[in-house]
């Protein structure tokens, strides 16, 4: 294959493969239902990639290097202007929208086994990290409260509406856009009064 061609191929084995694993789950999705969806030759997903496990790591890999320059983009403009904290949330979660079928799948794949590459947690820590930098201190023990604090307060509810919010809106038959304002106060009144001034 041309070498101009690699990064394409690899980009539409991904795309075709997340598709499929948030369609079918990472159980139900094989290498020939990939081979099918990209179009290209089963030998070639083999060439870039050593087995599905390779290809859905790959995506976990994409997506955290994605939030790891969001972060680091968000924090340079913050320091630039001041954003009231609503409007910054509201950006974050319309970025991680665009990222909803990985964030599915990499949700299913934290609840299995192995939690050597739980790419959840890591992608949690990238996010959480960054938020709470200026806080931690050398007490383990603090940093841990705010990990947790931060985590199940802040991270898995954002987390839980973007991946449901569809199906949400859809079972319980509401406007996305009232959905999407009552989310933001409850969490105004859950995670964000919950901060103290300065954490």
């Amino acid at each position: 294959m041309p070498k101009g061609n690699k990064e394409d191929t690899i980009r539409n084995i991904l795309k075709a493969a997340e598709e499929l694993f948030s369609e079918k789950g990472f159980n139900g999705t094989s290498v020939n239902m990939i081979s099918d969806k990209a179009g290209v030759n089963k030998a070639l997903i083999y060439y870039y990639f050593k087995d599905k496990d390779d290809i859905v790591n790959s995506l976990f890999e994409n997506i955290i290097h994605e939030s790891d320059e969001y972060v680091s983009g968000s924090s340079s403009a913050l320091n630039h202007e001041v954003i009231p904290l609503q409007d910054s949330i509201r950006e974050e979660m319309n970025f991680l929208q665009e990222k909803q079928k990985i964030l599915s799948i990499m949700l299913m794949e934290s609840l299995k086994g192995d939690d050597s590459h739980n790419y959840f947690f890591k992608c949690a820590q990238k996010v959480i990290e960054s938020e709470i930098e200026a806080n931690i201190s050398s007490d383990p023990q603090e940093f841990q409260r705010l990990l947790v604090h931060e985590f199940f307060t802040g991270f898995v509810p954002i987390m839980s509406f973007i991946i449901f919010k569809d199906k949400w809106c859809k079972y319980f038959d509401c406007d996305t856009d009232q959905f999407i304002s009552n989310f933001l106060d409850s969490f105004s009144n859950t995670h964000l009064s919950s901060k103290k001034p300065g954490s």
